[in-house]
């Protein structure tokens, strides 16, 4: 049996004769990474961890944990209390969306250390409530239902602490995947932010009783200093820094164009852009002032590079929201919040790259081509990957071709049903050729190439893994699932 063949991707070589004679609009000046900052994040986190574990033992914590069952249950309890107040600040700062933490360590890494962050507070919070309730009760001689009532009714905040931690409770439940498969995004979205009020909540009784909390100066400055500085990012960075660079910026829509069956790009405009420092394939967060529902946040990656001219996202309309986004008039505010990402050029480790997109992933990796075709620092041409279900389906089709045309971006496009036996990323006509191989014959120099990857999150997985199938270094391979 031969081998399989695709189609060779096609375009020209850069300076063809479509090249247009006005002035390029300047691309905005990008964020500053600071990449020291993983290591920041992560050694702040374990010393931490550390401090508060040294807190507990120099209490005595250690020693009544050897002691009588009342003595052992009171110990493990405050143990348990101390490292999920830690863990549950740690999540506030990291959900404050500080930029110079956004910048070094990612949306992917970041989502997945707030939800293994989240889950763990969450579970050494009820650890802790259980075993305070059932030491002081051993303590005491009364009974465990009792003593939780007297503790909740009696003890300095405990009723507030008891309304963060209901409020706690319904983040966590919401936050469980099979139930945010069944919730608007909207929905859920608004929901999450009742992890705020949770943690305001539930953390002052502690502040104010706690032996821990108060054992020294420096229990005392540590703790209220981490309460201060959680509550002070999420007024800064959530609040504040939107509603600063919104007035700053002044966007407004400037038009709505139809892409494909679904998809509409949506242009804005704004003064004083080239002062607004941003990254093509970076996100913001939009809301649209128009029509019921326009507190709306929407996360969308910007789909061109972004220049003082105006900026552009894509917006898929068949959501709860569609009909409003789609039917947006120029001249609407709007509010933005980022911009956030690490899919940016700045990551690559490579001289050439290469980009594979479905869908309206097309989006952030389209900022990045139009980049590349200003900036032209690549020694070869990129390559574009473009998988769509239909020749309709296609988004930013004229984009894609002027590219082609003036800065010789070379496309392959992969259109037809998604094949539903062997490589499940592939059209049909192609899913019998293993994803490895088909990746080499579309990319013939592929280990020489950085790889972007943005596309429904099943879809680029599998892509992912058959880009290291193929031998592509994990540093030049380039996801981010934009979870929120």
């Amino acid at each position: 049996m031969s081998a399989p063949s695709f189609a060779r991707p096609t375009g020209l070589r850069a300076g063809g004769a479509g090249r247009p004679a006005t002035r390029r609009p300047a691309l905005l000046r990008r964020p500053r990474r600071r990449s020291w900052w993983i290591d920041a994040v992560g050694l702040g986190t374990w010393a931490s961890l550390l401090f508060v574990v040294v807190l507990w033992e120099r209490a005595g914590g250690l020693q009544d944990l050897l002691g009588g069952t009342g003595a052992a249950l009171t110990s493990a309890g405050r143990l348990t209390g101390l490292v999920a107040s830690d863990l549950l600040l740690l999540q506030v700062l990291g959900m404050a969306r500080i930029p110079m933490v956004e910048r070094a360590v990612g949306q992917d890494r970041l989502a997945k250390w707030h939800r293994l962050i989240g889950f763990t507070s969450f579970n050494l919070m009820m650890a802790h409530i259980v075993l305070i309730t059932l030491g002081y009760a051993a303590v005491a001689g009364t009974g465990t239902l009792a003593q939780f009532w007297s503790l909740v009714t009696t003890a300095p905040g405990m009723l507030l602490a008891t309304a963060g931690t209901a409020a706690l409770v319904a983040v966590v439940v919401t936050s469980v995947r099979a139930a945010r498969r069944r919730m608007r995004y909207e929905s859920w979205h608004l929901l999450h932010l009742y992890a705020y009020l949770g943690a305001g909540l539930a953390l002052p009784h502690q502040l104010w009783t706690g032996g821990d909390f108060l054992s020294s100066p420096a229990a005392t400055v540590f703790w209220w200093g981490l309460w201060g500085a959680a509550a002070a990012s999420i007024l800064v960075f959530r609040v504040g820094a939107p509603l600063w660079l919104s007035a700053r910026h002044r966007l407004t829509v400037s038009h709505v164009r139809a892409e494909a069956p679904g998809v509409v790009a949506v242009h804005i405009t704004g003064r004083r852009l080239d002062k607004m420092r941003a990254s093509a394939g970076q996100f913001f967060v939009w809301r649209f002032r128009t029509g019921h529902g326009w507190s709306r946040a929407h996360p969308l990656s910007l789909s061109g590079a972004p220049t003082d001219a105006g900026l552009r996202v894509t917006i898929g309309t068949n959501g709860d929201d569609g009909a409003r986004l789609a039917a947006l008039a120029p001249g609407t505010r709007v509010l933005v919040e980022g911009p956030y990402g690490r899919l940016t050029a700045e990551q690559r480790v490579r001289p050439r790259f290469a980009v594979i997109a479905a869908g309206v992933g097309i989006a952030p990796l389209l900022a990045l081509l139009e980049e590349s075709a200003v900036l032209r620092t690549d020694d070869a041409a990129p390559i574009l990957l473009h998988r769509a279900r239909s020749e309709e389906d296609a988004v930013h089709r004229h984009d894609i071709r002027h590219l082609a045309e003036t800065a010789g971006l070379q496309v392959l496009d992969l259109v037809g049903p998604r094949s539903r036996t062997g490589t499940s990323w592939l059209p049909e006509q192609y899913g019998h050729v293993a994803g490895p191989l088909a990746l080499t014959q579309m990319i013939p120099d592929l280990p020489r190439r950085d790889v972007y990857v943005c596309g429904p999150a099943a879809w680029a997985d599998a892509v992912v893994l058959d880009l290291r199938a193929a031998g592509v270094a994990p540093e030049a391979i380039h996801l981010e699932h934009f979870t929120w």
